[in-house]
């Protein structure tokens, strides 16, 4: 009895023990999602693949959403991007990185009225295709078994047609601006 008692502590300990002292895999892959920039403007999820031990190349998509004065711009698109971490050796901690993406953007302004005109609603609904150019700035925790969460900010500048409708131009320009939270896990 009392070697079954020592052989399941140390088939109990051993993993714990090899954990605390921080002897995992390193990730190589990482899959995230960050819904909660939507609220502000964009949203963003990806895969990363470590190239290097510290630098990841992103394929991955945003979604964008903004609405004021009764325009409203949606849409989403792909791209990818480079970033390089500032971790103890892996790809973790301080993460600075940038993105290239194709963004379809679509305009409403028909909830809108044109002001000082006394004049109806504006009834106009229109597409079109943006180059999207952001930057990137956070912090990645890594937990020793594959989950992390990243809080971040980013700026993503949307090269294309201004006003996307009539009236979107003010939108348009306070669009790009992102601040978040990313959550995945890393394999």
């Amino acid at each position: 009895m009392k070697k079954l008692l020592v052989a399941t502590l140390i088939m109990w300990a051993a993993p714990h023990a090899a954990e605390s002292q921080g002897l995992r895999e390193v990730p190589q892959r990482f899959a995230h999602i960050q819904p909660i920039g939507l609220l502000i403007g964009l949203g963003t999820a990806g895969v990363e693949f470590s190239v290097r031990r510290t630098t990841t190349v992103e394929i991955g998509g945003l979604g964008v959403y903004s609405e004021k004065d009764g325009i409203k711009i949606f849409g989403g698109g792909a791209g990818v991007g480079l970033r390089q971490y500032f971790g103890e050796g892996e790809a973790a901690g301080m993460v600075i990185g940038g993105r290239v993406d194709g963004v379809w953007l679509q305009g409403d302004n028909s909830g809108a009225t044109r002001r000082f005109l006394s004049t109806g609603p504006l009834s106009s609904r229109r597409g079109h295709l943006y180059l999207g150019m952001g930057l990137l700035l956070g912090f990645r925790w890594v937990s020793t078994n594959g989950w992390f969460a990243e809080p971040m900010v980013s700026y993503e500048y949307f090269a294309g047609p201004r006003p996307l409708v009539p009236g979107s131009r003010d939108l348009q320009e306070e669009l790009g601006l992102s601040a978040g939270i990313a959550f995945g896990v890393a394999w």
